[in-house]
């Protein structure tokens, strides 16, 4: 049942729609939140597609993600605090939909 959640792109949608709405409706700052930290998600994952060897570029990621994930936590926690709870359930519904795949390039030769 947890895999066919996360494959069905309209639940995803209709849970950032909602995460989204409600969390704007608590503090319109909060719209700028989960952009900021997808933005700053992806450019880590584009570093990364650089690594070539495959468990340094796992360790960087995963530690990236959840320091990422942390500082974006404490920053709205400090100063979202109204919408705290909405920012929590999208950065980890991003942190569980979006893979590192997505920025690695698939026509990069590899050696």
């Amino acid at each position: 049942m947890f895999n066919t959640i996360f494959n069905n792109k309209n639940l995803i949608f209709i849970g950032f729609l909602f995460l989204g709405i409600a969390g704007t409706m608590q503090s319109a700052f909060f719209a700028l939140a989960p952009i900021t930290y997808f933005a700053c998600l992806a450019s880590a994952y584009i570093i990364s597609s650089r690594i070539n060897d495959h468990a340094v570029n796992a360790v960087y990621n995963w530690s990236v993600k959840w320091s990422l994930f942390m500082v974006f936590l404490y920053l709205t926690g400090r100063y979202l605090n109204e919408a705290f709870v909405y920012a929590m359930f999208s950065y980890i519904l991003i942190n569980t939909t979006v893979s590192p795949m997505f920025f690695i390039s698939k026509t990069r030769a590899s050696t």
